[in-house]
This record gives C-alpha cells, structure tokens and sequence, in this order.
C-alpha cells in the first residue's frame, strides 16, 4: 500500500463534513495592537457566520488554548461542540486522517511554508493553505518570505494581502527570489481586505469627554505616537501652522493625540509643547481601552492618520473611522489609499520618497527594527502644503457632515461577515485549482532541518535492517502487565502502545528491524523501537536473523 493510499484510508476514520484548520488562536491577550484587533475580528466573523461543520486549533501551549476556549464561552457558546482545541503535537496524525476543507493562519510570515510540507507528506487531500499579511517591513521577513519559494508550493496555496499595495509588496518579495531560485514555485497572492464590525460604533450625538474640549472642533489622530512605527506627527504640526499664520484661529481647534507611545519618550509632553507655541491645544491619550477608543471616535469632528511608515499595511483606524461617520484626512500611503475614496469619504494627502538609499536593506538586519523604520519612515515626505489646505476644507462643518456620512455608507462593504464571505469564496476557488495527489508532489523543505542527515555523526551507530530485536526480561513483564513503562508529557503522539504491544510479541524470540519494517507500516514505528530500546524494553542482538 503506498503512502498517498494510506492516508486516504485513514481519511476515512474521521466524520465527514467541511473542516477548518488553524495552528494560530488568533485571539491574544495583552496591549491591543492592530494586529490582534484584525485576528480577532476575523474569527469573530468566521465563527458568527459559521460555514463549517468544524473549528481545529492546533496550539502550542495551555495558555493559548485557554484563551480561545474563554473566547468561545463568551461569545459564541453555542459553538462549543463544533470545536476542538488540539496540541500541536497531534497536527501529523490529524492531517493524515481528517479531510480538512483549509488550513488559515494568523500570519502568511510565521510556518504556511512549513505546514504545506507536512500536508504534501502526510495528508489525505490536498487541502488549500492560506495565511494573512500584517506587517510587511521588517528585516527579517526576507528570510521569512523565503519559506514560501519551493517546489512543493502548489496552486492551492496563497498569501491573502489585505491591500493592493500589499500585495504589490509581496508579489516583489517573491518576484525577488524567484530571480535567484528559477526552479522553485511560488504561492498565489490573493487580496481581501480587512474588516470592521461596522454597528459597533453607531452613537447618536456625543457625551462631553474628559479632557477634551466640548466646544471646539476635534481632530482626533489615533493610533502610536511614535515617528519609528507609525507616523511622524511634525508635518501635522506643521500644517496647523501654516493655517495660523494664514489667519485661521486654531482657538477653536484641538488636535486630540490617541495611542500608545514609545516606552520612556518625552515626544507627547514635547507635541503638546510645540502646538502651545503656535496657539494649537493639544491632548495626548495614552493606551486608550476599547471602550474609549470608541468615545474619541464618537467626539471627534474629523480623523487624520498620516502613516508614512512602512510597517502599516492597512489601516483599521480609517475603517473604524468610517464606521463611526467620520471623515478622514489621511495619507496617500499604503493600504490607505483603498480606504479612502478622495473628495467623497475624505481626504487622502500625497507622499513622495526617494527609492534611492540601498544601504538600508544591507544595514536593517543588523540594526534594531526601530532604527531601520525610522530611517525608512523620515524618507516619505507628506505633502504639507497640501495637508493645511484639506484641514482647511474639513474645519467646514457642512463638508464635515457630507463626507462623514459617505464614508458610513462605504464603511458597509467591509463589514466583518461580508469580508468572511470572500474568504470562503477563495478557500472554494482554491480547492478547484490543480494539484498532485497527496504523497505525490514535494514534501521536504529546503529551509527544515533534516535532523536525521545533518546529525548522522552523533550517534555511534544506526538502526540497521539487520539489527535483531529481541525483548528483554522487563519487556515480557511489561507486556504482561506486571510492569508499567514510563512515559513523558509530551511525546505521547510519537510513542504508540498497541504497537510496543505488538513489537514485544514478535520481538519474544528476536526479529529483524528490516522484517519488522515490512510488516509494519505505522509512522510511529521508528520512535516507538528506540523509545523501548531507551526504556530497556528491547534489547539489540548484533547478528542476522535465523
């Protein structure tokens, strides 16, 4: 029986039905970063719309799977039985027995080069393999792209972009190592957008806020105060400054600044500093919780983000922005650009860089992320001029109300669940894509290890089709049941039991491991013998057999 039949009859044991699979919890405690407001709305979303008959999580640890189990029991508890939270240790022996419909993963930059290995090895079909792009800039993501350029990549693996910008980048990542690495294959690029649970910021009028002046005009820039990961304020300073000196009365303005800042920075106390000097208010709040990310989005008049870092992808704020009626002055950068529909939604500023610094990526792998990015971030130039202008526009409450009822509408088309919807119409189209049969294509990845090649000198000698097994006197009473074997945590899906049963009854008056091997064809074979020859269960006999 050949291995690609063997996992297909395996196949059978499971339930049938459409099964989804992830190695990633997608739900993560700790400071909400962007990141984990996009994961956790995702499986929100999927969960809420609900297309499949099961939910496996292969996770790391407890902590992880307590998190996604507190999750479930908060919101969707009803779900409880349609999932299974599984170690990660069981993903072999799973794969090789359920017909998972897809694997989704948190991040395309983590193991999706990994996992469709092990899936080409051990799996009964050929499920697609998917993974989202977050962050795409650091240095270390060319090593981590790499996972994807292989020969055993197949049409029905694919990196989702959540931008068009991107997924420009990524496709010039791999373009990139294709040029070195011509016989290899690459994944599809797929773009679906974030999204955005739209109703959660409906408000009707606005309550007074702490802190925040209730009679003057509000523009609210959220997200880090931090020129090394997000955004260099100054240009914004700057624009308000040109206003003033133009005549417009920044008395009747504050610039509200929401977010966390650099650990140990003075730059918001400095921020605030600067607007006092050009008759600007200033209020700096930091690390603001959900709930009142949600009140200044409430209170505000008009949202700015003017990222210029590479390190933002999307932008969630200008989506949730949206969702809560307000209009947007934001960058032409990045992912911005499909968020904003200019003159109608908001407004979107012109940037420029120069393209012209190669040192950087030369230098980025042995600097710290932050210096790199701001390098990075202080070459994108943010039209200034320009920005005071469209200030100028929004201080118009008319032009306000118009735009910030337009951006509302446009909010709708992403909608958490709408968003979902196109990840099922992927994963569908994937599945449709050709691709060899499971145990056919390539399954040993250039980037894993080959513990076994590489660390062959360790070792005095190898098992040998002609080492003889024999049980030793502990085996026999284990066997009978007069002794227990110990067993630790951890490597109960490598050690098989019924089959050390079954080794010690053909090993009572010594077999060879070459005849042993063809009578059996179980995985766990190798680690099963060596673990009852560590164990003194199994000793060697240094002679062919009789």
């Amino acid at each position: 029986m050949t291995g690609a039949n063997i996992a297909l009859a395996a196949c059978m044991k499971e339930p049938s039905g459409l099964i989804w699979g992830t190695l990633d919890p997608f739900v993560e405690r700790g400071p909400v970063l962007g990141r984990k407001v996009a994961n956790r709305g995702f499986i929100q979303a999927l969960l809420t719309v609900d297309p499949f008959d099961g939910y496996h999580f292969f996770l790391p640890d407890a902590l992880s799977g307590q998190a996604v189990h507190d999750f479930v029991q908060q919101y969707h508890p009803g779900l409880g039985p349609k999932i299974r939270i599984l170690p990660r240790t069981e993903l072999p022996s799973r794969i090789a027995s359920t017909a998972y419909h897809c694997f989704h993963l948190s991040d395309c930059m983590t193991t999706q080069g990994f996992l469709a290995a092990l899936r080409n090895r051990v799996s009964c079909t050929a499920f697609p393999v998917t993974g989202v792009t977050h962050s795409l800039s650091y240095a270390r993501y060319g090593q981590a792209i790499a996972q994807h350029v292989w020969s055993g990549v197949t049409r029905r693996d694919c990196i989702v972009a959540t931008s068009r910008a991107g997924a420009s980048v990524v496709r010039n990542m791999l373009q990139g190592l294709l040029e070195r690495m011509p016989d290899a294959t690459v994944p599809q690029v797929e773009l679906v957008p974030l999204g955005v649970w739209r109703d959660e910021f409906v408000r009707e009028g606005h309550a007074p806020l702490a802190g925040v002046p209730d009679a003057k005009t509000v523009f609210l820039v959220p997200g880090r105060i931090s020129p090394y990961s997000k955004m260099d304020i100054l240009p914004l300073l700057r624009a308000f400054q040109r206003l003033g000196r133009a005549g417009t009365d920044l008395g009747g303005i504050c610039l509200v600044l929401a977010g966390g800042a650099d650990e140990g920075t003075e730059l918001p106390g400095t921020l605030a500093s600067l607007g006092a000097n050009i008759g600007l208010e200033i209020v700096v709040v930091r690390c603001p919780d959900d709930e009142v990310k949600k009140a200044l989005l409430h209170r505000a008049d008009v949202v700015v983000s003017l990222a210029d870092n590479p390190q933002e992808t999307f932008g969630l704020t200008l989506l949730e922005a949206g969702a809560a009626g307000k209009p947007v002055i934001a960058s032409d950068y990045d992912g911005y650009r499909d968020l904003v529909l200019h003159g109608q939604t908001g407004l979107l500023v012109p940037t420029m860089d120069s393209g012209m610094d190669e040192t950087v990526g030369l230098m980025a792998p042995l600097l710290y992320d932050s210096v790199y990015h701001l390098w990075l971030a202080q070459d994108v130039a943010v039209d200034v001029a320009i920005l005071a202008g469209y200030l100028a526009r929004l201080i118009d409450p008319g032009e306000r109300e118009r735009m910030g009822a337009a951006a509302r509408e446009h909010a709708r088309k992403f909608d958490w669940p709408k968003i979902v919807k196109q990840y099922l119409a992927l994963w569908e189209r994937l599945h449709e894509e050709p691709c060899p049969l499971p145990g056919q294509g390539a399954f040993w990845h250039p980037l894993a290890l080959d513990y076994g090649r590489v660390f062959s000198v360790y070792a005095s000698g190898r098992l040998h089709e002609s080492h003889v097994l024999e049980a030793t006197d502990l085996g026999r009473a284990v066997y009978r049941g007069q002794d227990h074997p110990v067993m630790y945590a951890g490597i109960e899906d490598r050690i098989d039991l019924d089959l050390m049963r079954f080794i010690l009854v053909r090993a009572r008056r010594g077999i060879a491991w070459g005849r042993l091997a063809e009578e059996c064809s179980s995985p766990a074979l190798g680690s099963t013998v060596l673990w009852m020859l560590k164990n003194d269960l199994l000793n060697i006999l240094h002679r062919d057999e009789t």
